[in-house]
């Protein structure tokens, strides 16, 4: 008796499923590691193990270390950065749209503890490409939703004028430092977690330097 082959949607789905599935797991992979090790020197070896994948799945999806890193800041940061455009077109004050931008990316931060790093060093890839991608992604989006504020809140006289350029670096580097400082943290503090409730103070703080440095009077 000839057995048939088993049509495809009737054979086992598991296999499809991990198939389909493996870009993800190797992306949560890497994130568990850098979570765990509080740094992002992690190889190929070390993920495929973490996820049960074999290593050529890895350079198959992402080409190198440097693509499976940036395709983990872009999905880490993609709500934030999504939001963006939604945040400037609110029908808020421009004070309270500098205040949900900083809560934002400190949040995400938070969320994220890696996630510094991992812009950090992507920025100074050797790759141009790499580079290139980060601030087609990060850098730029952010800077134009500032800059809108900060026209907005000109034009109502909740703002003075500032560089743009300065701002971001300014914000930006004030949201990222308490999380990329984490030794001093454990110096100054005895604690390298960040809790929720220095999240909130931080958020509060930062939110509150940046205004006042914004107040045209």
């Amino acid at each position: 008796m000839t057995t048939l082959p088993t049509p495809e949607s009737d054979r086992d789905p598991a296999p499809r499923k991990r198939r389909k599935n493996a870009k993800e797991v190797l992306l949560q992979a890497a994130s568990d590691l850098l979570k765990a090790r509080h740094a992002i020197d992690i190889s190929f070896s070390e993920i495929a193990e973490a996820s049960g994948l074999n290593s050529a799945l890895i350079k198959y999806h992402f080409g190198n270390k440097d693509g499976l890193l940036l395709a983990l800041v872009e999905r880490d940061a993609a709500k934030t950065m999504a939001t963006m455009e939604q945040l400037v077109a609110m029908d808020i004050s421009p004070r309270e749209k500098i205040r949900l931008h900083i809560a934002g990316v400190i949040n995400t931060y938070a969320k994220h503890p890696y996630l510094n790093r991992l812009i950090h060093t992507l920025m100074d890839s050797k790759s141009s490409s790499v580079s290139q991608e980060m601030v087609e992604f990060f850098v730029k989006p952010l800077m134009d939703a500032e800059t809108q504020i900060l026209k907005e809140g000109v034009a109502k006289g909740d703002f003075r004028e500032v560089d743009p350029t300065l701002f971001y670096y300014s914000v930006v580097g004030a949201c990222d430092y308490i999380f990329y400082a984490r030794h001093s943290r454990k110096l100054l503090t005895g604690a390298t977690n960040l809790t929720p409730a220095v999240r909130d103070n931080y958020i509060e703080f930062v939110s509150e330097m940046v205004l006042k440095m914004l107040d045209p009077k």
